[in-house]
């Protein structure tokens, strides 16, 4: 676990080819930033793209935010973890969630499950096989018979877990060594660090080693019109998503996520679009100058986050490339506060 005292950024390459990615982690490393984290939605896988990374951002750490846990058994989960961080040299964090069931369901074509009972099943499981444990079950949606890493030693590596409601959050603090926040205002993160508190104090555990991270898309532009639409469709899906309306209607968003809802189903589609006010987008992304992106970091910072992962997005009208090279360049002396 690093210092929780520091203030740390660190990228998600937002490569459109692997290459790229590495590309983007190795300018990552010369500008500052700590380390890289990879997500996997439908394009790269992400052992493929953790390997491609890790090495390109060395000796900075790699992580995953996130591998959806019901793609992987925990078994092959916890051979792959093992073998990224033999290969990274033991710079690795497996940040572990349970998507969408659009994800799941719809591209995986397996079942979503329970998401706090297969989190604390899946984990369990896991933290067992990377223990070097032989482990058979009897119960639950995994059935091991005498099941082991083999010739693996064992691997003591922490896993961060996605969280949005406040049980999920409460089971994060209980079992997970560090919470990965998307779409999280700062407001979000204060409360946020209550739930997992009360999570850690329930499993007789302080905040005193556990992290706080917190996901961004980040946008360097004096003017929100250049980027607006690009947000807009980008919250478009998570704002109808079922999951994400549940942690926003506490926040005043319910009648929004609703009018959304119901006016991209009417076909509405341009004035769903709109329906998403422009402070909605802004409270949860990074966009704006430099300077205006840093005291953003420290409000975050303020409010309870230990790091920040910034995925830069690109000026629609800009050299993807070149701009997304601006972001790295321009917010790596951020890092380090």
């Amino acid at each position: 676990m690093r210092d929780l005292t520091q203030r740390t950024i660190e990228l998600a390459p937002p490569g459109r080819t692997i290459l790229e990615h590495q590309e983007f982690a190795k300018l990552a490393t010369a500008h500052g930033w700590s380390g890289a984290w990879i997500s996997e939605l439908a394009g790269f896988d992400g052992v493929t793209q953790v390997i491609a990374a890790g090495q390109a951002i060395a000796p900075g750490r790699t992580g995953t935010a996130i591998l959806p846990m019901q793609t992987r058994d925990p078994l092959l989960m916890a051979m792959t973890a093992a073998s990224m961080n033999q290969l990274l040299g033991g710079r690795f964090v497996l940040g572990l969630g349970t998507s969408t069931q659009v994800i799941i369901e719809g591209w995986h074509a397996t079942d979503w499950g329970k998401p706090l009972s297969l989190t604390r099943e899946y984990v369990s499981l896991v933290r067992r096989f990377l223990a070097g444990e032989r482990v058979t079950t009897n119960d639950g949606r995994y059935r091991f018979h005498n099941a082991s890493l083999g010739n693996q030693l064992p691997s003591d590596i922490p896993i961060y877990l996605g969280a949005l409601n406040d049980r999920m959050l409460e089971l994060v603090g209980e079992i997970a060594d560090g919470a990965l926040l998307n779409f999280a205002s700062v407001d979000y993160v204060r409360h946020a660090k209550e739930r997992l508190a009360a999570g850690r104090a329930r499993a007789g555990k302080s905040m005193d080693d556990f992290e706080i991270v917190v996901y961004f898309r980040c946008s360097l532009t004096d003017d929100y019109a250049e980027v607006r639409d690009r947000y807009q469709r980008e919250f478009l899906t998570y704002v109808m998503a079922p999951v994400y309306q549940r942690v926003w209607s506490p926040e005043g968003f319910g009648p929004m996520c609703a009018e959304v809802e119901r006016l991209w189903r009417a076909g509405e589609r341009a004035a769903a679009l709109n329906a998403i006010p422009d402070g909605f987008a802004r409270d949860r992304a990074l966009i704006g100058t430099p300077e205006e992106v840093r005291g953003r970091l420290d409000a975050y910072f303020d409010a309870g986050m230990h790091s920040a992962i910034v995925m830069p997005v690109a000026r629609p009208d800009a050299d993807y490339a070149d701009d997304c090279r601006a972001i790295i360049t321009g917010l790596g002396d951020a890092t380090g506060k």
